[in-house]
């Protein structure tokens, strides 16, 4: 199954995407025999690559799979059909059940064709892998990454809401790679106003769609007005933030959006992280200090917060430094 997990990796997810990675491999007498990954949204699924990897074909075989085969015709047959009319294995391992009602049953045909199943091998590690489409399916929301980039002593702009630059290019360019593996970015209207931001990946991958949170429409002469951004407006509820989080994050998962990262400043920053509704958190220090200007957060308790949270990766540029934390 590590082995699966490794082939699912080989794949970039901007190409995959609405899909999750999937790999497979399958096993004859103890030894891997094919291969198989799904490549490209609209191809051939991992199982399908797998069997037609093979030269020819074999019996009693097992396959392991990252994902439970689906079940449902979308822009290629169910795999389950072809697992089950290879008429190769008798049985086949899972990592892991399928979040995505319409593509759930492989399981059931499987073991009605007489074919035996094992579910949850590495289990954890797959869903790591395809994190963002099991929180999206199974929590009913996007997969939220909230980012902001402060100074040493913990401001995210000056008094007069300046923020250029904070962090050096080489951290602003990675923050340009986060963008491109989402699929929207959010800034609340002071964002839009005082910086006039692309919000664009420049140049380094796909752009995410814009999302701002504006109780007016915003001015035709900024940036993001020709980009066709959503725009909550009308949705939103007067001095009830954690509510509005909510409504925009349902509202957000009805329009696909699987991964969202929060760019805001000091009042986004503060609702998101105060709702819940967030998954991981970006934190990019400068050794900059402004010694007064306005905190990326709203509160005292925001070390109680960090503390709850996993560390999970530092990143050293020349002068900043980019923690990541988990949930």
């Amino acid at each position: 199954m590590q082995e699966a997990i490794r082939e699912a990796l080989k794949a970039d997810p901007n190409k995959v995407f609405p899909n999750p990675l999937v790999g497979c491999v399958i096993v004859k007498d103890n030894m891997i025999i094919a291969r198989g990954y799904h490549k490209e949204f609209g191809t051939n699924h991992a199982e399908v690559n797998a069997i037609q990897s093979l030269d020819v074909p074999v019996s009693n075989a097992d396959l392991y799979v990252t994902l439970e085969p689906c079940a449902h015709f979308g822009n290629n047959p169910p795999c389950v059909g072809a697992i089950i009319q290879s008429k190769m294995f008798k049985k086949v391992i899972l990592a892991s059940k399928d979040p995505n009602e319409k593509a759930m049953g492989g399981i059931k045909q499987l073991k009605e064709a007489g074919i035996e199943v094992e579910i949850g091998v590495c289990e954890d590690k797959a869903r790591e892998i395809n994190r963002r489409f099991f929180t999206f399916f199974e929590k009913k929301r996007p997969y939220v990454i909230i980012k902001f980039a402060r100074t040493q002593d913990g401001f995210i702009a000056r008094l007069d809401g300046s923020s250029k630059w904070i962090t050096e290019e080489d951290a602003r360019r990675d923050v340009h790679v986060t963008r491109s593996g989402c699929d929207a970015i959010l800034v609340g209207k002071n964002t839009i106003n005082v910086d006039n931001p692309s919000l664009d990946s420049h140049g380094i991958g796909k752009n995410p769609r814009i999302v701002i949170l504006s109780s007016n429409p915003i001015n035709s002469s900024l940036k993001v007005s020709t980009k066709n951004p959503i725009i909550f407006t009308k949705e939103l509820l007067k001095n009830q933030p954690h509510h509005n989080i909510k409504i925009i994050l349902d509202n957000l998962f009805k329009e696909n959006v699987q991964s969202l990262l929060v760019e805001g400043g000091e009042k986004t920053i503060t609702s998101f992280i105060r709702s819940g509704f967030y998954d991981e958190i970006h934190e990019y220090v400068s050794p900059k200090k402004f010694y007064e200007g306005i905190p990326f957060y709203r509160g005292e308790d925001f070390g109680r917060i960090r503390s709850s949270l996993k560390l999970v990766s530092e990143v050293l540029f020349k002068n900043d430094i980019k923690k990541i934390y988990k949930k």
